[in-house]
């Protein structure tokens, strides 16, 4: 049997489990997300389609680490990442240990399939990072990890970015020669697509944090096999591509801080959901997203073609054209109330810059 007919059957495997597992968990109800002030969903939903992920994954994977035996090693780091989050689910944890959690995970990665050698940096052109290479590419794992967590808010917005973004890499992967890294990343779109309709359009189930940590887990872990090997593209190829969601954790962070609001107190202030609170629904949300994704992901194979001297203007083009709209839709929150107020000593100075 040739690898490309195995790779169908484990794709449409993934898909089958994936859905199957995500309509048994969709009726149990277990681990219901009840709403609270700052949630965008009315009823208590279900947070276990992480669960129906992981099992359209892991099992289609470890199928095929028999012909590619490094697959298992990778499933287990994915498996990791998932029961880190579901243990979130289940009883929340400290910050600080999700955060050493997340830390080991990257770090093993690192150990088991090597760090991102090069970047490509303004007016230097490609530079090695040499001992900075692990303790970087690691940093990249869990930055994105907590960033894609953070922006599976809104039905659907997660899952479809993260299945186009994942058959970007898995392309990326296979040009750069890695075909098992490729398979492993096609595997992870198609579970993610499996529980798709449970999630959108209607919200049915959610990825909880064992899902959202395992999906922001492979993804970033793919963006580092896309950048090694003699094949391989831009290491500015995954966040160029994901900057929608990199710019609005980045922009709301910034935000907050600029009204010396908490940065790691949970809140409702993300681009994403001001618009849904401003009374767009979850549908149009998503869509948008998910067209800045594919306009990213665009942007970011043109990018590669470029100098390593210039590629820097993909993510910084992008992130310019997002924060003119991005300010106008703060704008039009704070006048709707849906702000929280600055602290008294940063009311002060915001005022005295709003005149």
């Amino acid at each position: 049997m040739s690898a490309a007919l195995l790779l169908v059957l484990a794709a449409a495997a993934a898909v089958a489990l994936s859905f199957l597992s995500a309509r048994f968990f969709a009726r149990r109800g277990w681990l219901p997300d009840r709403p609270v002030a700052r949630s965008s969903h009315k009823a208590p939903t279900p947070r276990t389609g992480g669960v129906a992920v992981i099992i359209g994954f892991i099992c289609p994977a470890l199928a095929l680490s028999v012909v590619e035996p490094g697959l298992w090693k990778f499933a287990a780091l994915v498996l990791g990442a998932f029961v880190l989050g579901f243990a979130d689910d289940a009883r929340p944890l400290p910050a600080a240990v999700k955060l050493v959690g997340q830390t080991a995970i990257a770090a093993l990665f690192v150990f088991l399939f090597g760090a991102v050698e090069t970047i490509p940096a303004p007016f230097f052109g490609a530079v090695a990072l040499g001992p900075a290479a692990a303790p970087l590419t690691a940093f990249w794992i869990v930055a994105f990890m907590n960033a894609y967590n953070f922006m599976d808010g809104a039905n659907g917005l997660a899952a479809t970015a993260a299945i186009f973004g994942l058959s970007a890499l898995a392309v990326a992967i296979a040009a750069s020669g890695d075909g098992a890294s490729a398979g492993a990343a096609a595997l992870m779109a198609a579970s993610v697509f499996g529980f798709l309709p449970l999630n959108f359009p209607k919200g049915r189930l959610f990825l909880g944090d064992g899902g959202s940590q395992s999906i922001g887990f492979a993804i970033a872990a793919f963006a580092v096999f896309a950048a090694q090997g003699e094949g391989a593209v831009s290491a500015l190829f995954a966040p160029t591509a994901f900057m929608p969601f990199l710019f609005d954790v980045a922009f709301t962070l910034a935000h907050r801080a600029a009204r010396r609001r908490s940065l790691v107190e949970g809140h409702n202030e993300h681009l994403y959901q001001l618009l849904i609170r401003l009374g767009s629904p979850h549908s149009s949300v998503t869509a948008l997203y998910l067209a800045l994704v594919a306009l990213s992901t665009l942007t970011a194979i043109f990018a590669g073609a470029l100098p390593a001297t210039w590629q820097f203007i993909a993510p910084a083009g992008l992130a310019a054209l997002f924060a003119a709209p991005a300010l106008v839709l703060c704008r039009r929150a704070a006048a709707a109330g849906l702000l929280a107020a600055p602290t008294p000593a940063a009311a002060a100075p915001l005022a005295k810059a709003a005149e």
